[in-house]
């Protein structure tokens, strides 16, 4: 930003200048934090993906959640890519037999 000598606004202009110096040079410390959260963060997700492979790993090998706690594995809060973690679901009748179903207990009988 150029002022000009000879400008009626210059000193206003010069003060601002100043005061947004100062507000700068304090913010430079936070902007630099900021970048070091990001590049420690990527990381953690990198050493967290290759945690979680390994632990997947070695669970596949027969290693128990149990197990591998007791030795001071914690389960990931990431999963591999893959196949998601949990129970199976219990097989459901299809909404064909369901309602089949519905309607032959709802029929009176017709017995004479």
């Amino acid at each position: 930003m150029t002022t000009h000598s000879d400008d009626s606004s210059s000193p206003m202009l010069a003060t601002a200048e100043t005061m947004l110096a100062s507000r700068l040079e304090v913010v430079k410390p936070l902007a630099e934090a900021i970048a070091e959260r990001k590049r420690l963060q990527e990381l953690i997700d990198d050493a967290d993906k290759a945690y979680g492979a390994a632990y997947a790993t070695a669970s596949a090998a027969g290693w128990t959640t149990d197990e591998l706690r007791r030795m001071g594995a914690e389960e990931p809060t990431r999963r591999p890519q893959g196949r998601p973690k949990g129970s199976r679901t219990r097989r459901t009748r299809s909404g064909a037999e369901s309602a089949t179903e519905t309607a032959s207990s709802s029929t009176p009988s017709t017995a004479t």
